[in-house]
């Protein structure tokens, strides 16, 4: 049974190299040191003296075989480790096959249970949320027993449950509102929202969950095979493509008119980095004064190194894709800096210093919430006669621009933070211009330039008579 996992090995040489520091001593100069990273999840942490991570330099000749075997010996022997204390206490005391009998339900919570600690406190509450499809439908059915059509009768049921859950809500909002109206405690009266509905992405997300389950009862040797790994599953429960929502050229240059007659303050500089750079909302929210590198003969640029989530800035983990640096425009950084300035008056007056670490932007020391920024944000884009728009829609606005004007697929996914350049491509190829046209003939012209230039020259009216 295995409970602890690494995370992806960090390349320690790359970040010594990249601070101009020595490398480490070895027997080997040959081989790469990493750093293996266990998260221990909070019921466990008792077993390793309180502590939230494990961790142990390494050094391999390889990745695929050398480094691979290190992190699979890292994980065995803290996991044995786990596996004596839970049986200490009793924990570990189900045979395979208690588990193989033990209804899908409750497998599924204790799986979701396990990772507490180990994900993010957001993931963690999509798990719980896929949980709640899956316990209404195969929740009852023993682990065993489990077959593919029943993890397909769970994910087409996901519109059915959701539409029944999101009207009994809007029943018990109703009736709230009622009895509020008549206590005279109801101030105003705004208009009911409308009905959400679950569709194909959350149906993509629920077959992920289970199947992510199973994955994990079939490599603890619980079950022998994963049933919701079907092939008819993949193929009719595809993940839905993302919103691609972004302006127009036209569009892009009103609304950047708009927003540079701002008067300085945190939603003029949070909507010019968010158009500038391509950031998602919640990396721009967690910029830190320190990310904030000013022009010094070259581009100004801003690090991505965090993220805002339930309201405080996270690092992202070491080997994230997403930490990346990105440039800023002249205007945006002249922006940045008096926003920077203004803001060490600010904190000058209350005797308070600008460190590196205070969050560009919100007050004092705390980072703006998402909340918050959004209703500066729907003000701005309502009076700005851009009302709807989303923040994400800059995002995709810097891609597709960028694109259509011929920048390099593999730079604007790497400005992007995507993991892969394919992603990219798949994602906004209907916004990449065609270069078809004319193609072959610049192909062969640019070789023998006089080729492709008339028949008569090279006897081909002879040759069709």
């Amino acid at each position: 049974m295995q409970l602890l996992h690494c995370d992806k090995p960090y390349n320690l040489d790359e970040a010594t190299a990249r601070r101009g520091t020595p490398r480490r001593k070895r027997k080997d100069s040959r081989t790469t040191a990493y750093e293996l990273t266990i998260r221990i999840p909070e019921e466990h942490r008792r077993h390793f003296g309180g502590k939230k991570k494990l961790t142990r330099v390494v050094f391999a000749l390889n990745k695929k075989v050398d480094l691979k075997g290190q992190v699979r010996a890292f994980e065995e022997e803290k996991n044995a480790v786990l596996d004596l204390a839970l049986e200490a206490r009793g924990g570990g005391s189900l045979d395979a096959a208690a588990w193989a009998a033990m209804p899908f339900g409750e497998y599924a919570e204790r799986y979701v249970e396990r990772r507490v600690g180990v994900i993010s406190p957001a993931s963690t509450a999509n798990e719980r949320r896929y949980l709640k499809y899956a316990k209404a439908t195969i929740g009852s059915i023993p682990l065993k027993e489990l077959v593919a059509e029943d993890v397909e009768r769970c994910v087409l049921a996901v519109p059915r449950l959701s539409e029944e859950w999101a009207l009994e809500k809007r029943r018990r909002e109703e009736e709230n509102r009622e009895r509020l109206r008549q206590e005279g405690r109801l101030k105003r009266r705004a208009p009911f929202s409308p009905v959400r509905v679950a569709g194909p992405a959350m149906q993509s997300k629920v077959l992920k969950f289970v199947r992510e389950v199973l994955g994990d009862a079939v490599d603890r040797e619980h079950v022998g095979r994963n049933v919701a790994k079907k092939r008819f599953l993949s193929k009719g429960f595809r993940k839905g493509r993302p919103l691609i929502d972004p302006l127009m050229e036209d569009e892009a240059e009103a609304f950047l008119e708009e927003a540079s007659s701002l008067p300085l303050d945190m939603t003029k500089v949070a909507v010019l980095i968010l158009f500038s750079t391509g950031m998602r909302p919640e990396e721009m929210l967690a910029q830190r004064v320190g990310t904030f590198v000013p022009a010094e003969g070259e581009d100004a640029q801003m690090r991505i190194v965090a993220a805002l989530r339930a309201g405080r800035i996270e690092n992202y983990t070491k080997s994230d894709s997403s930490m990346r640096t990105v440039p800023l425009d002249r205007y945006t950084a002249s922006v940045v800096e008096a926003w920077i300035e203004e803001k060490r008056r600010a904190l000058d007056e209350m005797g308070l210093v600008l460190r590196s670490s205070t969050p560009l932007l919100g007050e004092t020391g705390n980072p703006w919430s998402y909340n918050s920024f959004k209703k500066r944000w729907n003000a701005f884009v309502r009076k700005a006669g851009f009302a709807g728009t989303r923040p994400y829609a800059l995002r995709h606005t810097f891609a597709t621009i960028n694109l259509a004007r011929g920048e390099n697929i593999k730079t604007v996914s790497a400005l992007l933070g995507h993991a892969d350049a394919s992603y990219t491509l798949d994602l906004y190829v209907g916004f990449i211009p065609a270069t078809t046209r004319g193609l072959a003939d610049r192909y062969v012209g640019r070789l023998v330039p006089g080729l492709v230039n008339g028949r008569e020259k090279h006897g081909l009216e002879e040759d069709f008579r």
